[in-house]
């Protein structure tokens, strides 16, 4: 009998200890996502994001490229969403949340962020953020 309960404990604790661990990340996504959130959020983010969204021709991207000011906020928005981008790749945080969230931001920034490297990296071979490239696809393909 002590046998029997001794096994029905350990099975409990393990139980207990699947729950727990499931919970702890789902925990640990949700404070991930809110990081990310935030960051995306700060001022100087924002303002590159508005910067990109300004670019609406070739012209008006390789003009960007000679404010230091917009290239730079450019630059740390589509790092931003290319560092979100990957959590979402390792499924650190939940892709659903993050396309409900920023899904149309991601959207209306694949237009200019394709003037925008092509602008800033005409003479030169560069990365083109392939993960914020690979998520906004998705973001445009949900409408």
């Amino acid at each position: 009998m002590g046998t029997v309960a001794a096994l029905g404990i350990s099975l409990l604790a393990f139980g207990l200890g699947c729950v727990n661990f499931a919970r702890a990340r789902r925990l640990d996504k949700r404070d991930l996502f809110l990081r990310m959130h935030e960051s995306l959020l700060e001022p100087g983010v924002v303002a590159g994001r508005r910067a990109l969204y300004a670019i609406r021709s070739a012209d008006d991207a390789r003009r960007l490229v000679h404010d230091e000011e917009k290239l730079t906020g450019v630059y740390r928005a589509l790092a931003t969403f290319d560092v979100l981008a990957l959590y979402v790749d390792n499924k650190w945080i939940d892709e659903e949340t993050v396309l409900e969230e920023w899904g149309n931001s991601l959207r209306r920034s694949i237009e200019p962020s394709r003037a925008f490297i092509d602008a800033r990296y005409e003479s030169i071979q560069w990365h083109s953020w392939p993960h914020f490239q690979d998520l906004a696809a998705k973001a445009a393909a949900r409408g």
